[in-house]
């Protein structure tokens, strides 16, 4: 390029622009996006400081896999993919990083974490998107109060940097505890559905005929426990049922319960952390199960990733954990809906 040229070059992409942000900042329109992704710059970048300090190392995967975890409510997007010079093959756009995370442990990556935006079709709400952003890391050897400490540290760190409040310290709550709080029952995962539903019904909470021990789980909770969890601040709750295990190990004092926890703030729910499953026959088994749910639901039913299950086996001992990065990060500058932290929402375009 010559001197003239470059110098041309120079004009346009260096002067040029820097006239154009002048203009933006100067600008009641620009000025606050600009303003906005500024903080979320500086969040994003508290949080990989913070992850990288505690010893984890960021990795990136791919956005698509050839079977999502199989957990029966959350809806993959389908993709048909066309490698050059062979047939079409149907991917899915991930709903997690998961699957990625625990081939790459498998084969010795120890401790990682990923900023890893993911797509769940069927979405929605105030603080709900079809596509989002997720941080999700996975510590080899370590336990779930590992976990609840790298939670902590986040919040400190990035609550410092909204600038907003002081970061709220996380409290210790087990599912049962809450619940005969919010409920008044002692809650027995091991008690039939009739029981159950004749239990809720003494305290006034009626269930559907056709509700499963779970979904009359899940009524009592979102209307009794979750409201009083707004006034707690920032909580871990754990040991639940072990029908909701997912990809979690069950508790090994008690199984009716597993190792598994949820972290809510303001009554937000953040995070989802397991104590990893390592069996992949019974990873193979809980699939299979999803799958069959899906059916009865009318979706349709995910093929099996066989090298997943086989990853799964060889998993050494492994906690990990999911955290929505958007709703984190709108927690921290104060906002009141994932509208006023994200530039773009995928909801609201698919509406107009």
């Amino acid at each position: 390029m010559s001197t003239l040229l470059a110098g041309l070059a120079y004009h346009r992409a260096g002067h040029a622009s820097n006239i154009c942000l002048a203009q933006w900042e100067g600008s009641r329109d620009w000025a606050p996006m600009r303003q906005r992704l500024m903080m979320l710059n500086t969040l994003r970048s508290g949080l990989r400081q913070t992850l990288t300090e505690r010893g984890l190392l960021e990795v990136v995967t791919p956005v698509t896999v050839l079977s999502p975890g199989g957990e029966p409510h959350l809806e993959a997007v389908a993709v048909e993919l066309h490698p050059f010079g062979k047939g079409s093959r149907t991917a899915h756009l991930r709903t997690s990083p998961e699957v990625w995370h625990k081939k790459l442990i498998s084969r010795g990556s120890g401790a990682i974490f990923e900023i890893a935006p993911c797509l769940r079709d069927g979405e929605g709400g105030p603080w709900h998107d079809l596509e989002f952003e997720m941080v999700e890391w996975y510590r080899p050897g370590a336990r779930l109060d590992d976990l609840m400490d790298d939670l902590q540290a986040l919040l400190d760190k990035l609550f410092e940097l909204g600038g907003q409040r002081t970061a709220p310290q996380i409290q210790r709550y087990k599912v049962a505890e809450l619940f005969h709080r919010g409920v008044g029952i002692e809650l027995d995962p091991s008690s039939t559905t009739t029981e159950f539903h004749q239990q809720l019904a003494a305290t006034g909470l009626h269930c559907a005929d056709d509700d499963t021990w779970d979904d009359a789980f899940f009524r009592a909770w979102i209307s009794r426990v979750e409201p009083e969890l707004a006034k707690l601040g920032a909580v871990v709750v754990e040991r639940y049922p072990a029908s909701q295990a997912a990809m979690a190990r069950l508790c090994q004092d008690d199984q009716r319960f597993c190792a598994r926890f949820e972290l809510y703030v303001d009554g937000l729910e953040l995070a989802n952390a397991f104590d990893e499953l390592t069996d992949g026959q019974e990873q193979r088994r809980r699939f299979d199960s999803w799958q069959q749910t899906r059916r009865q639901l009318g979706h349709e039913p995910y093929r099996a990733d066989d090298s997943f299950f086989v990853a799964v086996d060889r998993l050494p001992a492994t906690v990990g954990i999911a955290l929505g990065l958007d709703r984190l990060i709108g927690l921290c500058m104060g906002a009141r809906n994932l509208a006023e932290v994200r530039a773009f929402r995928l909801c609201d375009l698919l509406e107009r």
